[in-house]
């Protein structure tokens, strides 16, 4: 890999449709250097589903960049792009529907949400401590599953009980709304009924090595960003040197999870312990990043090998924040990493062996 641009004073940054978008606080920059947006107020992470940008000022505002036109929408906060015509948005600290054509609102539910899922016309969402399930345009209750049901976990430190919570709607697959918990693993929810179907509690093999043996000698999960593969059917995550492997095509679903010690090792990488939750598939490759060591490498999921990891990446220490990566992203044959000094490094790599035919370098 090879770094090819760096770009300043950059807050937050997308990539559409291979375009770089970022944003330096108050103006988001587009294609070619063109601002495409300039706010009065502090601007804070940029968004895009189809075939809108959003993006949110620091009081609870929100730009709607469409094709011709930016829209402010105050007091209006967007959740998500629904379609061309609709958004789920927070309103009056409540839910709901938002007709942009027409500026006409449907309230959907008496309160904010803020871990939530939309797929076919429904909404899934985390309420205190029960998931539900509504009809996204009516607001039509569908079905409420109690976390309490499921009792309670120990903290592994000191053996207090405490109540499930969701930490993450990953996706839906097969009819089945997978949730990760913030303690003992994975539920399985009927999207018809709310039903509880599946629980993974813990990993149900292990290959390879992993630090973490040494200070956790239970088969439970670490914390991450879990992608579901819809095209794999599998449910994916890294976190510290393992690799989660969840196949859902198995029945019931069965779980591994992949040792990488041995894989960070030969890039003289002891303890990955600074691993980032977030990373990047593409391709059959996982791009991660080290925050603190300031490095981003890459793990191939078929083959459970890391084929590449950089080396540390310059970055200008300040004093207001610890010296750190803070977001990974990718685009083809381009990785973009914003460091803690607001620092855009983009690099670009060769082609690799299968599209070369042979041996070549990152």
């Amino acid at each position: 890999m090879k770094e090819v641009q760096c770009i300043s004073n950059v807050d937050n940054f997308l990539i559409v449709d291979k375009k770089l978008y970022f944003s330096n606080g108050k103006e988001v920059i587009g294609e070619n250097g063109h601002s495409i947006l300039i706010s009065p107020l502090s601007l804070q992470f940029l968004n895009y589903k189809e075939p809108y940008f959003y993006i949110p000022d620091i009081y609870g505002n929100t730009y709607l960049i469409m094709e011709n036109e930016v829209r402010f929408l105050k007091d209006i906060f967007i959740k998500d792009v629904i379609s061309d015509s609709l958004l789920l948005v927070s309103k009056d600290k409540k839910t709901a529907v938002f007709d942009i054509k027409n500026n006409e609102f449907h309230y959907v539910l008496n309160f904010r949400i803020f871990k939530f899922l939309e797929w076919k016309e429904k909404l899934f969402f985390k309420n205190k401590n029960t998931i539900q399930g509504i009809e996204i345009y009516t607001g039509q209750f569908l079905w409420e599953f109690p976390l309490s049901l499921l009792g309670k976990h120990k903290n592994p430190y000191t053996d207090e009980e405490k109540d499930f919570e969701v930490r993450r709607l990953i996706g839906i697959y097969n009819n089945i709304l997978w949730v990760f918990l913030n303690a003992k693993g994975f539920i399985g929810l009927d999207i018809e009924t709310g039903k509880l179907k599946y629980r993974i509690p813990e990993f149900h093999q292990a290959i390879g090595k992993t630090s973490t043996s040494s200070y956790d000698d239970s088969k439970g999960f670490f914390r991450s960003d879990y992608l579901l593969n819809s095209e794999k059917g599998k449910i994916l995550g890294l976190a510290v040197d393992v690799f989660i492997e969840i196949d859902l095509t198995q029945e019931p679903p069965f779980v591994t999870q992949y040792g990488l010690q041995e894989e960070f090792e030969k890039y003289n990488i002891k303890k990955a312990n600074d691993t980032a939750e977030d990373y990047v598939i593409q391709d059959n490759l996982l791009y991660f990043y080290l925050a603190e060591k300031l490095r981003f490498g890459i793990l191939d999921i078929n083959i459970k090998e890391i084929i590449y990891v950089s080396e540390p990446i310059a970055v200008v220490e300040r004093d207001d924040s610890f010296t750190r990566l803070r977001d990974l992203k990718v685009s083809e044959n381009k990785v973009y990493i914003l460091d803690s000094n607001h620092t855009l490094h983009i690099f670009e790599r060769e082609k690799l062996n299968f599209e070369l035919g042979g041996n070549s370098e990152f």
